[in-house]
């Protein structure tokens, strides 16, 4: 198990201490941003329902659904239970470019590590919006893989906590859709 954390630790290090310059800590800031709670993939559906409106319907519920499960889920249960400090805490020499809020009310960090919440939600998200808009599949996976990198970029999780919110959130987006994927698999 040890040479599990040590990797994990020593993944994260490599990828935490990328270059870092205001382009990149931007760019990865906003993809955190974007991605707090799911913000973007309920946005992206509210897009495509005045776009399409037809076949679109459903998209709010399973959203909706899905994060219900992500927060009872990773927020309530699964990050309590691991209990694993975030790696600024663990890890002195973690790059934290934005951690201007540390110690405030609304300081995320807080919260334990396991698993990445951000990631849950992102895989969540466009595993839902991959089946109802196929033609853009890829790119809702190329943008949960961003938000989900970010946040190992940014300081705030180890690719492990990535690795397993990724998967996390592929499961709570397919049992979010169950009750739809036979409609999606016609269209």
């Amino acid at each position: 198990m040890q040479s599990l954390i040590n990797l994990d630790q020593s993944l994260f290090l490599l990828i935490n201490h990328l270059p870092h310059n205001f382009f990149l800590d931007s760019f990865f800031g906003f993809m955190t941003a974007i991605g707090f709670m799911g913000l973007i993939w309920l946005m992206i559906a509210l897009v495509l329902n005045l776009y399409y409106r037809k076949g679109m319907k459903n998209l709010f519920k399973e959203l909706i659904l899905a994060e219900i499960f992500y927060f009872f889920l990773v927020e309530l249960l699964l990050k309590n239970l691991s209990a694993r400090l975030r790696p600024q805490f663990i890890l002195p020499r973690t790059i934290l470019p934005f951690d201007l809020l540390q110690g405030k009310p609304f300081d995320l960090s807080q919260s334990f590590s396991f698993p990445s919440g951000h990631a849950t939600i992102a895989f969540a998200g466009a595993y839902i919006l991959g089946k109802t808009h196929r033609k853009f599949a890829f790119f809702y996976y190329l943008l949960a893989l961003l938000i989900s990198f970010s946040r190992i970029y940014l300081g705030k999780h180890y690719p492990g906590d990535v690795v397993a919110g990724a998967i996390l959130g592929l499961l709570i987006g397919y049992l979010s859709s169950l009750g739809h994927l036979s409609r999606y698999e016609k269209s």
